[in-house]
């Protein structure tokens, strides 16, 4: 009897078929948009605290090298620059969402292109392809492992996005299937990241150990490193630490290939709002109950109710700090009501101290949707939905449903006009507005650019 080939070399395998000659005009339309709104959330995150503390924390240990780091002009060796800007990239948790994966697909794939490309003079195309593989692996790890995964404590987002981090590194690198599938092994041991940091500093810090780690990886395997081929699915792997064998479907790996790839799947989605993903179907449907005529001065009570996967990590009913309230469902769903949709000024300074916001907060609770006979199908349409009934003081009863969307995608993608006025709120903190237009309009044309070296520039902050 033959023996089963190794996930991660069926994996490799997979990916080794994606070239941007046969990536479909919807899927670079989709990658561009998403490598865009990550330029511009990393740009905004290079301002907030975390970056400070962190590059402070640094000093001594930071090499020079080729690799822009963000929110500047200086250059760094491609680990310190993807690891500082991959922290910056998920600082505002601002940025784009997969289903597949479970989190963020794309701050866990972009820091590592452009440092990378950038140091190998790699072209827009190069950098486009490597994106696209490295999409394709982290949601097809998530596939394997979602939803336990999610629901165990883990972030995905750093715990399965370090395979794609290893896959794009590994594309730029030209390695070949068996040295790329060595990288994912290596991959597998440096995996790390858990939900009880959310809402702090170390949130935005799995992201850029996730990128220095996958980097580090498909580094690691080009000089020669090994690592056991079969570190995911082996009975001490990934998938029995992380998950327990029983509780992930390894036959999911490459389920629906030929189908389309994973980039360009509907459940792809660009955030509308600078907070958690999980708080944005609740700011929804209370911006439909605004739009209607509701005020906060007319509330007596609110019913948030929500997937019971959304509730851990954001049901936080006084949050303490402007990144707590990113993690509140009550906070944005106060802010919806009493400003519209919520902007970048609400979860900064003490905006989540203001008196007419916590006067708000007192009278919002929160549940999850009740279970249902078919919980399984409810709550994977429901994942993303959310409702909310209010009574008002005069004894009316309004209720409002937001159904299932993952941020702006798939048959609701962001216009271009939209994009760039996310990209220029975001990039409008350290850049000048020509500098704004420019590097967007060198982004949407990616892939004709021959070094993203001269594309990096383009996001340097003059001193």
């Amino acid at each position: 009897m033959s023996t089963p080939q190794p996930l991660t070399m069926q994996l490799a395998e997979h990916l080794q078929t994606i070239h941007i000659g046969n990536i479909s005009v919807k899927a670079k339309e989709v990658a561009i948009s998403c490598i865009i709104d990550t330029i511009g959330v990393t740009l905004l995150g290079a301002t907030e605290p975390v970056v400070s503390v962190l590059q402070k924390s640094l000093v001594g240990d930071v090499t020079a090298g080729e690799a822009l780091v963000f929110g500047g002009r200086r250059r760094s060796g491609v680990l310190e620059a993807a690891f500082i800007n991959g922290t910056a990239s998920h600082a505002a948790d601002y940025d784009d969402m997969a289903h597949a994966m479970g989190g963020h697909p794309s701050v866990t794939l972009v820091p590592v292109i452009f440092a990378l490309g950038e140091s190998l003079g790699s072209s827009g195309a190069q950098v486009l392809e490597a994106y696209v593989v490295g999409f394709e692996a982290e949601c097809r790890i998530g596939h394997v492992v979602n939803p336990d995964h999610y629901e165990r404590g883990w972030h995905p987002t750093s715990t399965i996005g370090v395979f794609g981090a290893a896959a794009s590194a590994a594309r730029l690198l030209k390695l070949d299937a068996p040295t790329t599938a060595t990288a994912l092994a290596i991959a597998a041991s440096l995996a790390s990241g858990v939900k009880a940091n959310f809402g702090t500093m170390v949130k935005p810090l799995h992201v850029g150990q996730c990128v220095r780690n996958g980097l580090m990886a498909a580094q690691l395997a080009a000089g020669g490193f090994t690592a056991n081929p079969g570190a995911l699915e082996h009975k001490q792997g990934y998938f029995a630490a992380y998950d327990g064998l029983a509780n992930v479907h390894p036959e999911r790996l490459l389920m629906g290939v030929g189908e389309g790839l994973e980039v360009e799947q509907e459940s792809v989605g660009v955030k509308q709002f600078p907070c958690c993903g999980s708080t944005h179907p609740a700011i929804r449907a209370m911006l439909a109950l605004r739009e209607q005529g509701l005020r906060a001065e007319d509330v007596e009570t609110v019913l948030i109710q929500a997937n019971r996967r959304r509730l851990p990590h954001t049901n936080n009913p006084f949050p303490q700090s402007s990144l707590g309230a990113k993690f509140s469902i009550q906070y944005s769903a106060a802010r919806a009501l009493l400003d519209g949709a919520p902007r970048l000024r609400h979860f900064e300074g003490e905006a989540f101290l203001e008196p007419a916001v916590r006067s708000l907060l007192e009278k919002i609770s929160v549940e999850a949707y009740e279970p249902t006979a078919t919980a399984g199908t409810h709550e994977e349409s429901n994942e993303m939905a959310s409702d909310i009934t209010v009574m008002t003081r005069a004894g009316a009863k309004l209720a409002s449903h937001a159904p299932h969307q993952l941020g702006r995608g798939g048959k609701d993608p962001m216009s271009v006009p939209e994009m760039r006025e996310k990209y220029g709120d975001c990039a409008g903190r350290l850049l000048p507005e020509a500098q704004i237009t420019a590097s967007f309009d060198a982004l949407l044309d990616l892939e004709q650019c021959t070094n993203v070296a001269t594309l990096a520039r383009m996001f340097e902050v003059a001193a």
